[in-house]
């Protein structure tokens, strides 16, 4: 009978350098159910304001009006927006995470990005202003913050920089990054438990 009343069994904690391998590793396989995962690049954020965006359409849907959305850009009413990473770097490692945000560029800036992207040229277009249009915490972060999209050659996905200094991620991008395991917990606030839990087995 006292069987019933003991405590579960808590999981073991891990160790940073190993937390820090497991989410840095292309094809950790996880422990519990073998499943490959890219943790690194596997967090994909919605546009603010959007909270059940359909499924990527061709990107020649951009042409026709009305909302659209696509692996790479979307119209939201009249903002214009470009998917990009917003890398983090984790503490004790040279690697980082990319965070799959969305930037709201001006219409004439999203003309121009998206024109240099085809030809495969837009590292050449230099950082373009952009707010951050995914929010980042999720339970915390600002609605609105300014940064820099920075284009990349070869038509890759560009890179958001946060530049401004209250949101608070701009310091975990340019001092040092985040341990593992706080990139974690902003891994579940963001919605990817799932993930976390593959992670932590």
């Amino acid at each position: 009978m006292l069987g019933l009343f003991r405590r579960a069994k808590q999981p073991r904690a891990l160790p940073e350098d190993e937390l820090a391998r497991r989410l840095l590793a292309p094809g950790y396989r996880c422990a519990c159910c073998n499943e490959v995962l890219d943790a690194a690049n596997a967090v994909r954020l919605r546009p603010i304001g959007w909270p059940h965006p359909p499924a990527p359409e061709p990107e020649d849907a951009l042409e026709r009006s009305g909302d659209v959305i696509t692996e790479r850009y979307a119209r939201r009413g009249r903002d214009m927006l470009v998917r990009a990473h917003l890398p983090i770097p984790v503490q004790g490692t040279e690697g980082h995470v990319f965070l799959s945000v969305w930037a709201n560029l001006s219409l004439g800036d999203f003309a121009r990005f998206r024109s240099a992207q085809g030809r495969g040229d837009a590292d050449r277009l230099g950082d373009l202003f952009a707010w951050l249009y995914s929010r980042v915490p999720a339970s915390t972060g600002p609605v609105l913050t300014k940064g820099l999209l920075v284009p990349v050659s070869e038509g890759g996905m560009p890179v958001y920089w946060i530049t401004d200094p209250k949101h608070p991620l701009h310091a975990a991008q340019l001092d040092g990054g985040m341990s593992a395991g706080d990139i974690l917990a902003l891994y579940e606030d963001l919605g990817a438990a799932d993930l976390v839990g593959h992670l932590r087995a």
